[in-house]
């Protein structure tokens, strides 16, 4: 056991003699972020609360079905239809935004939302009560709060001389930190 202890000392100090030094000078930044993602509402399924296909992404869908001004309905059971006025019908679904943040001393952020084209004469698209439009971001709201569901409310407004077939569109929603 000693003879064994003894060479590697010595062999431990046969190599001591050698060294060498060097430096790594780095820079970084770090760079704060945002994430934005939809969830279904805990209500789901109900009257005015439609699943979400992709639910938990930033890249979701949001079936509508098909909707009536004479029959004076929907096809899915989940979504809310009303009449408003007597020549104009609204459907619409909530489902939740969560913003999450990183590396940022930001108490709060706005949202925001803008379609990507035009709508069709006579249909307005909306969340919570306020248009929409393809121009520019419509401010939803001023100051809510990382990490809470914000359940927000698309709505479709549809007056009965808009010509059948599908509506399509695509809502980009825009989280900004205060």
């Amino acid at each position: 056991m000693l003879v064994v202890l003894a060479g590697c000392i010595v062999f431990s100090s046969g190599a001591w003699g050698q060294q060498s030094t060097a430096q790594l000078t780095l820079s970084l930044t770090v760079q704060s972020s945002i994430g934005l993602v939809f969830q279904n509402n805990v209500a789901v399924g109900s009257t005015g609360f439609c699943p979400l296909s992709n639910s938990g992404t930033n890249n979701v869908g949001l079936d509508l079905g098909t909707a009536s001004f004479s029959g004076n309905s929907d096809s899915l059971a989940c979504v809310a239809y009303a009449r408003i006025g007597g020549a104009t019908y609204q459907v619409s679904s909530a489902f939740d935004v969560l913003v999450t943040k990183a590396n940022t001393s930001s108490p709060s952020y706005r949202l925001a939302a803008e379609i990507s084209t035009a709508p069709p004469v006579n249909v307005k698209w909306l969340v919570n009560n306020t248009t929409l439009t393809n121009t520019a971001f419509t401010q939803l709201d001023a100051a809510d709060f990382y990490g809470s569901l914000v359940t927000k409310t698309l709505q479709v407004q549809v007056k009965n001389n808009v010509a059948a077939g599908p509506l399509q569109e695509t809502i980009t929603f825009l989280a900004t930190a205060n």
